[in-house]
């Protein structure tokens, strides 16, 4: 049998692996358009230059050799036929498969902006070439600006500060990472991101950017009236599943490419993993549901039932935070919030009716683990004699009395 899997991310990596794990006699071909497998999660360390180009790799430098694995790098898939299990890449090669795997990711998004996306220096920062044209433009410039206050847009601010230069980051909302963190924890963070030179223009809209001669980027307006200058500009402003080459074929999407619980599209043969599906967008969400296609690829039963994407970790400047589930309730939600904290730590827990809706906890995040079960599966604390903030993995733990196994108890 022959699988083909386009992508050579999370989810494509560890479903090749684990097919050649379980079945060495599978032919796997990977296709990827790039020509060096990276970690998303390290691009601003490459960009600050801690690490270089193999560093940033998540697989061992022979892993394609050791595992018998084909890959096809520095080639895009341009269309798919179904019908006869065949798919063109932009070499004019045809490649036909038994099974395929689609875990193509997604791609950065430039909003519609005048002058935006005409700018030749508008870069994202989704893979390691978007890295690398940030690193060239770093060596010659003074000013860059970030569009866009989420965690991707706070690794490349990071990264530019390190690197010297003039940092100005612009977010419609009114907080940085408005999606990850509450009024409190996002001005921590800001506080320090500001103490090593970053300005923040918070609630605000950018409406144009004015062009030269080279068609390059060097001025920004803003809905206020406020002009940013600019030598460069990263866009971390959403990203959107990666899936072009679908166009004409019956795999069905929303918002990504619909899946059921074993991977499988709605197309026999042909399963999607990782980004592309627009499921959970973590690192080891994406794992799974690559380890699972690659299982049930293999005529296995599989399923994958996480689908909670509420989960966040943030680590800047040595202070660490853990975000889970809804941190900010309105108010017609009816929650209870409780917050604790001290000098080095700030917990918040969002919960209604003795259920845990949400969590931040900002500082010392050893331990708290357990924390996403109780929010998944909407488990009732009320019944425990003690404070929210002191619970732990042994009041949910228990221990199978006959295989001797822990598990959950509720």
């Amino acid at each position: 049998m022959k699988i083909v899997i386009i992508g050579a991310s999370a989810a494509g990596i560890t479903a090749a692996k684990t097919i050649k794990a379980l079945d060495q006699a599978t032919e796997v071909v990977v296709i990827s358009k790039e020509s060096i497998i990276h970690s998303r999660c390290m691009l601003h360390k490459y960009l600050d230059q801690e690490r270089d180009e193999q560093s940033v790799s998540f697989v061992p430098q022979d892993f394609f050799e050791a595992n018998a694995i084909t890959w096809l790098k520095n080639t895009r898939v341009l269309g798919l036929n179904t019908e006869m299990k065949t798919l063109k890449t932009d070499g004019n090669q045809e490649i036909s498969y038994d099974k395929l795997l689609i875990a193509t990711g997604a791609a950065y998004f430039i909003p519609p902006v005048p002058g935006l996306r005409e700018a030749t220096n508008v870069y994202g920062f989704r893979d390691l070439k978007d890295a690398q044209l940030l690193d060239a433009e770093c060596r010659t410039a003074k000013n860059a600006v970030v569009i866009g206050a989420g965690l991707v847009g706070m690794d490349a601010a990071v990264a530019l500060l390190k690197r010297g230069l003039n940092v100005t980051v612009i977010e419609m909302m009114d907080g940085i990472m408005g999606l990850q963190l509450d009024e409190k924890s996002a001005q921590t963070y800001q506080t320090l991101f500001e103490g090593q030179g970053a300005s923040f223009l918070l609630s605000e809209k950018v409406v144009s950017v004015d062009l030269d001669k080279a068609h390059r980027g060097h001025l920004i307006h803003l809905a206020s009236g406020k002009t940013v200058p600019a030598d460069f500009i990263v866009v971390a402003a959403g990203v959107r599943p990666s899936y072009d080459f679908l166009e004409g074929t019956a795999i069905q999407t929303n918002r990504g490419i619909t899946v059921g619980d074993d991977m499988r599209t709605n197309i026999q043969d042909v399963y999607a993993a990782g980004d592309v599906t627009g499921l959970s967008g973590i690192w080891p969400n994406a794992m799974k549901q690559g380890k699972i296609a690659a299982t049930n690829m293999l005529g296995g039963s599989a399923l994958y039932t996480d689908r909670y994407a509420l989960k966040n970790t943030a680590n800047f400047y040595g202070l660490t935070t853990l975000s889970l589930g809804n941190i900010n309730p309105e108010p017609e939600e009816n929650c209870d919030v409780s917050i604790r904290q001290d000098h080095k730590n700030y917990q918040k827990i969002v919960s209604k009716d003795g259920v845990i809706l949400g969590v931040i906890f900002q500082g010392d995040i050893r331990n708290t683990g357990f924390w996403q079960y109780l929010i998944k599966n909407k488990i009732n604390v009320s019944g425990i004699d003690k404070s929210i903030f002191d619970l732990s993995y042994a009041d949910f733990y228990g221990v199978d009395k006959e295989t001797g196994e822990y598990h959950y108890a509720v």
